[in-house]
């Protein structure tokens, strides 16, 4: 893992991201991007110098978060790993997903809520569209995540082949700091599957990783989030583990499921999206 990076909008959520980049940075000897995006809808990289002082607003905006970000590191920064700032103009999702391809991120941590967050709010719009679209694994935390908490994942799954490469993705931060994996199959009345067969799909998924610690739980709720939650809580699970798309079937949960855990409980989730 040689790359993360965090999208910063100066929240405490984002505080919070950083914070464990660092935590995660420092075990893996990963350098982490840390980037600010002025949000507007023009097409910021394509327009002239001229065209850009139309738009004195903007550019007052991005001086100033090249000072508050600058600020930010030097405030927060521990230890020795080497961290980047990076500022930029446009629709934040797109300009975060953009960064972390051109860098080739191993991970991306941000924060559940942005600074316009209220309590009553579900998930930041821009983390979801982030998760829908992001190729590399994504980290949505709420609290500073300790070494503690790296160590027990609990990883919600249909246990579908197909999920795999999702899972693999995972792998380097579960070896970095000799995660348990707990295997959850949740089982809900309308998608009931009997428990034997739960068990030997996950001891399928389980074979070629003997290299790591897993053990396997079927856990029966009414429904899936709610039981992803509620395992995880009773069980003192760390983060929860999802490969995520978009797409119906039951090979994996749907992003919704994804945003949902995150929304019902303060465990970060490392979601990875399913090809």
């Amino acid at each position: 893992m040689k790359r993360i990076i965090v999208p910063v909008d100066f929240s405490s959520y984002s505080e919070n991201a950083f914070l464990t980049a660092l935590k995660i940075a420092e075990k893996v000897d990963s350098s982490i991007t840390c980037v600010n995006v002025v949000s507007t809808p023009l097409d910021w990289k394509n327009l002239s110098a001229d065209r850009r002082k139309n738009h004195p607003e903007i550019l007052d905006m991005e001086a100033e978060a090249k000072d508050w970000i600058k600020a930010f590191v030097m405030e927060h920064k521990l230890g020795g790993v080497p961290v980047e700032t990076v500022v930029t103009v446009g629709v934040p999702h797109e300009m975060i997903i953009e960064l972390a391809n051109k860098q080739k991120a191993d991970m991306i941590i941000i924060g559940a809520y942005g600074k316009e967050h209220t309590n009553e709010k579900f998930v930041g719009s821009n983390l979801q569209k982030v998760l829908r679209n992001a190729d590399c694994p994504v980290l949505a935390v709420k609290k500073v995540m300790n070494g503690n908490d790296l160590r027990k994942m609990a990883f919600a799954s249909m246990f579908n082949e197909d999920s795999r490469p999702a899972f693999m993705k995972m792998k380097p931060l579960i070896k970095a700091f000799h995660t348990s994996v707990h295997f959850l199959f949740v089982n809900t009345p309308h998608a009931f599957v009997d428990s034997g067969e739960a068990m030997k799909l996950m001891e399928k998924y389980a074979k070629g990783l003997e290299d790591i610690v897993i053990h396997k739980h079927i856990f029966n709720h009414q429904e899936s989030e709610n039981g992803i939650v509620e395992f995880a809580e009773s069980n003192k699970i760390g983060f929860i583990g999802m490969a995520s798309n978009n797409r119906k079937g039951k090979s994996t949960y749907q992003i919704g499921t994804t945003d949902t855990v995150l929304y019902k409980s303060d465990i970060p989730v490392l979601s990875v999206k399913v090809d």
